[in-house]
């Protein structure tokens, strides 16, 4: 008995004597409540009827939908070098009564939502589905950032899947913000250093290394018995990033190349003139011929203040060849009449990529305490007329950098509607998407601050303000030529020549109070240009004979509105 009690007495010196480490553990987020009621962002109202026959162009008219997000930021400090951060979402701006959350949709105003093939690789990860357990497959609980920050003396690593920012966020945007829905993430190596200079300045210096799409699996866990993709079909990228840094002034460059190894067969996905994604000729499915994607990018930004004034200034080119896997479907029609096409028409292989995108930023405050705020944007985001051109030239900002409520937020219009012997098979989608894309545009806010924390002890302050923004279209909003594709010299051109797309005035009211809480109420009211209004030149004074196929003669565009309410609890 003597032994054992010498024994844990021993053993008891020896834990004493092992350093304690003092974990440190904090959390903050916020709960945020959505609510958004909208009105014909289609801009088509039941009185617009289309010359002959086709019936209104209205899809639908009032919109009204309420999200919610919980969003969860815990950092563990291990020491003054090792630290962990993780951003978990509940109820990730799920749709009340639903359970499911979406992938962000690219879209094209001609053939509708395109999903980009994985193999391609998007610029960012938007979040997408978590695994719910219960229902198995809803969006309840969204795990969407994991890392860990290594602090040494050659500088910090920053190691797992993390989000990404770059300069006015239009290319690259972590969406922190109180009003963004999306985020770039990627699986990431970063390394970060610092040089000081006498002079106050420093030269910060970035490198990363980015997993873009894995194609391969564990061999662990499907015991390699199932065909290997090769890791050359994989996509990475590779990213250098300089700042030089002054008390108020900063220029910098964020420039990479991404890269994969093609011809892993069809990719997308399309549907031929009978409804099946099967091609009858080959007993293949239809679909784009992979390629290979080596893309580069150069991203510029340059900030400068004096006094309460501030410019901000991004550019953005991107260039190389990218594979896209897109394909305009085929047209079904009805027996005995003359098919113009009965196979998809697809981007096939490497395309040419060059698009040039820019935003300027100019705010400032002024008056007692800075109350009087103002700001002054501009932007352009290079478009591309034509789905299947050779030459990729459009892209746009990222979702989350905003420049109105409505424009380039929403989708809105409602492209032609291609018809064969009055059945639409094409168009009736939106003219313009949910990010800055094809387009330079101006805008101006005023913001007028008041102190209500004296009137009213639990408020901080009232903001009410005024946003008008106007845009135009550097390219044709869309331009397909079915005589150009089908060979047939008698089938239409549809396009719309114009490039105004309206006017938008927003209605600003922010608040907060009780320390914690963030509320702003926005009203939107978009007069839409002639951009927006369905046209077809050629056949205004031309009746096609022997081919089926048609298209919307005119629909001029109605005006849309929208009122949003945003809360925030923050903690």
């Amino acid at each position: 008995m003597k032994k054992w009690f010498l024994f844990f007495l021993s053993c008891s010196f020896l834990f004493l004597s092992v350093p304690a480490f003092a974990l440190d553990f904090s959390a903050h987020g916020y709960y945020r409540l959505w609510l958004e009621v909208s009105n014909d962002l289609d801009l088509q109202s039941n009185n617009n009827v289309q010359q002959g026959t086709q019936g209104s162009n209205n899809r639908f008219d009032t919109i009204f939908y309420g999200l919610q997000r919980f969003r969860l930021e815990p950092t563990l400090k291990v020491s003054d070098n090792i630290s962990f951060q993780a951003q978990i979402d509940f109820l990730d701006d799920i749709v009340f009564g639903s359970n499911d959350t979406k992938l962000l949709s690219v879209f094209n105003p001609i053939t509708g939502t395109i999903y980009l093939p994985g193999a391609t690789g998007a610029f960012g990860v938007t979040g997408g589905s978590a695994g719910d357990v219960v229902t198995g497959g809803g969006g309840n609980i969204n795990f969407r950032r994991f890392y860990v920050d290594l602090l040494t003396p050659i500088g910090k690593f920053r190691l797992g899947r993390q989000p990404s920012n770059w300069g006015l966020g239009i290319f690259q945007n972590d969406g922190n913000d109180w009003d963004s829905l999306f985020g770039d993430t990627f699986d990431r190596f970063l390394y970060i250093g610092k040089w000081d200079f006498q002079n106050g300045s420093n030269l910060a210096f970035a490198t990363l290394v980015d997993f873009v799409y894995q194609n391969v699996t564990n061999p662990a866990l499907n015991l390699l018995e199932n065909p290997i993709i090769g890791a050359s079909h994989n996509t990475y990228q590779f990213t250098q990033a300089l700042l030089y840094q002054r008390p108020r002034f900063e220029i910098g460059t964020y420039a990479g190349f991404r890269f994969r190894n093609g011809g892993s067969g069809l990719i997308g996905s399309a549907t031929g003139a009978d409804g099946s994604t099967i091609n009858p000729a080959t007993g293949e499915p239809y679909g784009a011929v992979d390629g290979n994607t080596r893309a580069f990018y150069i991203d510029g930004y340059l900030k400068w203040e004096k006094g309460p004034i501030r410019l901000q200034t991004e550019y953005v080119y991107l260039g190389g060849e990218i594979t896209t896997g897109v394909c305009i479907n085929a047209l079904q029609v009805p027996a005995g009449t003359q098919n113009a096409l009965s196979s998809p028409v697809c981007l096939n292989g490497p395309n040419n990529l060059s698009v040039n995108m820019g935003a300027l930023e100019l705010d400032g405050k002024h008056g007692a305490k800075g109350a009087e705020e103002w700001k002054m944007i501009s932007g352009f985001a290079q478009g591309d007329s034509s789905p299947l051109s050779s030459t990729i030239t459009q892209f746009g900002f990222r979702p989350d950098y905003h420049v109105a409520l409505l424009m380039f937020q929403e989708p809105l219009g409602t492209s032609p509607a291609i018809q064969v012997n009055g059945v639409t098979q094409l168009g009736n989608k939106p003219v313009t998407s949910n990010f800055v894309n094809n387009a330079a545009y101006v805008g101006f806010t005023y913001k007028h601050k008041f102190d209500l924390s004296r009137a009213i002890p639990q408020a901080q302050w009232l903001k009410v303000g005024a946003h008008v923004l106007t845009a135009w279209a550097p390219s044709r909003v869309f331009d397909i030529n079915f005589a150009e594709l089908s060979g047939i010299s008698s089938l239409p051109r549809v396009y719309n020549a114009s490039s105004w797309y309206g006017i938008e005035t927003d209605i600003i009211i922010e608040s907060r109070f009780l320390d914690h809480i963030f509320w702003n109420l926005t009203g939107a009211y978009f007069v839409p240009g002639a951009a927006y209004d369905i046209k077809n030149d050629d056949l205004l004074n031309a009746t096609l004979t022997g081919n089926p196929i048609n298209a919307i003669i005119f629909d001029k565009a109605d005006p849309a509105f929208a009122i949003r309410s945003t809360m925030l609890f923050e903690f």
